[in-house]
């Protein structure tokens, strides 16, 4: 069986129609036999160029092509009034995928919603642990930097001592080669 969809506007309505045979037409669309065969002559009447009817050669039976088949919808349509039930069935599935996209729609902003926050909290996180880890060096920086100036203190304190140690040698040498002479000559 071939299928056609006519798309309309929102406010129109989405039928699939099929090529049928004539007993299935009636069943479909729930008319006689005399009314859709009255209703397939107009339409082979007023189309005659469109070789919407055929024999199937399955089925052996007088078959109407699905773009005749939408025109009899329409036409037994504009007759009563009246809404196939087909139409009905169309109309209930488009609210189901309507909804359903609505949902998918709404999940999805709400997961974007959260990948976004997400986000924020990870650059926060990633902006502490930086700025923490920028603290750290330069306490470390600092604590390095007065632990230097102790030491350079430390090596200024350790270089005086070291020259005033060497200020008393001389002079120590120097007392005691004076002692010496000293006590030589005493001794003469």
């Amino acid at each position: 069986m071939k299928g056609v969809i006519g798309l309309t506007d929102s406010d129109k309505t989405i039928d699939v129609f099929y090529d049928m045979d004539i007993a299935q037409i009636c069943q479909h669309f729930n008319k006689s036999r005399n009314t859709v065969d009255k209703a397939i002559a107009k339409l082979v009447k007023d189309n005659p160029d469109k070789d919407w009817k055929y024999k199937n050669p399955e089925t052996r039976r007088i078959t109407i092509k699905a773009e005749g088949v939408e025109r009899l919808s329409t036409y037994f349509r504009k007759e009563k009034h009246e809404v196939s039930a087909v139409e009905m069935e169309l109309r209930y599935e488009n609210e189901k995928l309507k909804a359903i996209i609505e949902e998918k729609e709404k999940a999805f902003s709400q997961i974007e919603t959260l990948y976004n926050q997400r986000l924020l909290l990870e650059l926060e996180n990633s902006k502490k642990t930086y700025l923490l880890e920028t603290q750290t060096k330069d306490e470390k920086i600092s604590e390095l930097e007065s632990e230097n100036q102790k030491l350079k203190t430390q090596l200024l304190d350790t270089e005086s001592i070291s020259s005033k140690y060497e200020e008393l040698k001389k002079k120590e040498e120097e007392y005691n080669s004076k002692s010496f002479i000293y006590r030589l000559l005493h001794k003469f």
